[in-house]
């Protein structure tokens, strides 16, 4: 098993696709991260991802937690943002 969360976020307008990775360990300890630490690295990663002209979408983001094999099945078009401890790419 890998030790990475999979989220997904969609922009109605423009209509783009964003698929967040974020380590589950800490990578200075290597202790497992908790389930609200993960969600608030995402939301991080996204809201810097988006980025300026999406303000409002960034305040209210709720990137959907989903399964490796989800994650697996889409195509993987840009990296936006890397982090030592996530990956923000634009999806298909």
């Amino acid at each position: 098993m890998k030790d990475i969360a999979y989220f997904e976020y969609a922009l109605v307008l423009p209509e783009e696709r964003y698929l967040i990775e974020v380590q589950t360990r800490s990578s200075d300890s290597g202790e497992l991260r908790g389930q609200q630490e993960i969600e608030t690295i995402a939301k991080e990663c996204l809201a810097l991802a988006i980025g300026e002209g999406h303000e409002g979408e960034v305040k209210d983001l709720k990137p959907d937690s989903i399964n490796e094999s989800r994650a697996q099945m889409l195509k993987k078009v840009q990296q936006l943002l890397t982090r030592p401890d996530s990956v923000v790419y634009l999806v298909e």
